[in-house]
């Protein structure tokens, strides 16, 4: 096992340290659920950086990685929605579209035994997003504000999953095509 593959698995392993801290009734938990939830995100750009600085990118990685942003997103929209800072549609939303896409992942490995690379659209998205939900935690924010942050951290991360998809057909195509020609 990799460095980058490790700190993947480490980000899995802080969803339930997450949530747990967040519902504690530890003093400064929100802080506290805010920081692992911010440790998750540097570890994110860590085991990125590294991977491709030292060629250690892997089809495990590319498993990986994914989702453990998945599993803390959506912990953390399920935890902001359980104490009423974040609207249920949020989750839901993030839920169908993961739905979505996963299905459609599975498609695509199924087919190429591999995963497209994440686009810098998606890494953008999960950017704002971890913005977004630190913002919400810590700071007293109107809840149109709150809205607004959460629109558009999930246009980003719809756009993402749209190049996402379009590069997958493209490769299945490519593929076809190859095939085709065996």
């Amino acid at each position: 096992m990799n460095i980058p593959n490790a700190l993947s698995l480490f980000r899995i392993i802080l969803v339930p340290v997450f949530v747990a801290v967040f519902f504690s009734d530890t003093p400064h938990a929100y802080a506290i659920a805010t920081a692992v939830f911010l440790a998750a995100g540097l570890t994110d750009v860590l085991d990125g950086r590294i991977a491709r600085k030292y060629g250690q990118i892997t089809k495990l990685g590319r498993l990986l990685d994914p989702l453990a942003d998945k599993l803390m997103v959506f912990a953390a929209l399920i935890c902001l929605a359980v104490r009423g800072l974040a609207p249920v549609w949020a989750v839901a939303l993030y839920f169908g579209k993961e739905a979505v896409q996963g299905i459609g992942g599975l498609i695509f490995y199924r087919r190429m035994a591999d995963v497209p690379q994440s686009n810098l659209l998606g890494k953008a998205g999960t950017f704002v997003f971890y913005l977004t939900v630190t913002a919400i935690i810590l700071l007293d924010i109107p809840d149109t504000a709150k809205k607004i942050m959460l629109a558009l951290s999930f246009a980003l991360i719809f756009a993402a999953a749209v190049t996402y998809a379009v590069r997958a057909a493209r490769l299945l195509k490519q593929q076809d095509k190859k095939e085709k020609k065996q």
